[in-house]
Order: structure tokens, then C-alpha cells, then sequence
């Protein structure tokens, strides 16, 4: 499987565009469209340990298409787009939603004592 074709994967599980793959990786949609579309044929190591960061793609897999698919296996799809838009969210609205986490676990909690 050539890089292009891995990275097409990312992209489907991961349900982004190539221009918001390109904005978060700090790199260009052309340069993502050469990639998918096979005209550029490797990345840097950095690229590649950065999609792991954000992704969660082995950097090793998504250079090679060697080994695990997959480096942060506990995480899934989901968990890592709401990391993902975590993320970029400003620091009022981090702690807004980590009010509301904690609030499920009191709300959890209340529930598991009236069992």
C-alpha cells in the first residue's frame, strides 16, 4: 500500500478534508492533494510523528505501511476528534467543558449509590 493510499485512509476514518488535515498539520492542501494523489511518495519523519500526535496513526505505519496501524490503540475514532477539536478550543471553553465532565461523574456517582 503506497503512502497516498494510507493517508486516504486517515482521512476517511478520521472524516476530514484534505484542506482541514493540511491546517491542522501546519502544512498546505496542495501539498496534502500531491501526497494523497501520489505525486510526492514519502514524508518527513516529523510529518509522520506529527500525524501520529494528532491522528494517532503510528508514524511508523503511515511512513512504511509496516506494523501497527494504529499507535494510541485504547483511543478511538471518536476520542481522538474530540482531542483533536480540544485542541484548538480556547481556554474558557476547556474549562467549560471539563465542568461538564466532572458534573457526569457526580451525576454517575449519585446514580451508582442509589443502586
Amino acid at each position: 500500500m503506497e503512502l497516498g493510499e494510507r493517508l486516504k485512509i486517515i482521512l476517511t476514518e478520521s472524516n476530514e478534508s484534505q484542506i482541514n488535515f493540511a491546517k491542522t498539520l501546519g502544512i498546505s492542501a496542495v501539498y496534502v492533494n500531491q501526497l494523497v494523489n501520489g505525486k510526492k511518495t514519502n514524508i518527513s519523519d516529523t510529518l509522520a510523528k506529527l500525524i501520529e500526535e494528532t491522528y494517532g496513526y503510528s508514524a511508523h505505519w503511515v511512513m512504511t505501511g509496516e506494523g501497527e496501524k494504529r499507535a494510541i490503540q485504547s483511543f478511538s475514532i471518536i476520542k481522538l476528534n474530540l482531542l483533536k477539536k480540544v485542541q484548538k478550543m480556547p481556554e474558557d471553553e476547556v474549562m467549560a467543558l471539563l465542568a461538564f465532565a466532572n458534573s457526569l461523574e457526580s451525576i454517575k456517582a449519585a446514580f451508582e449509590t442509589t443502586k
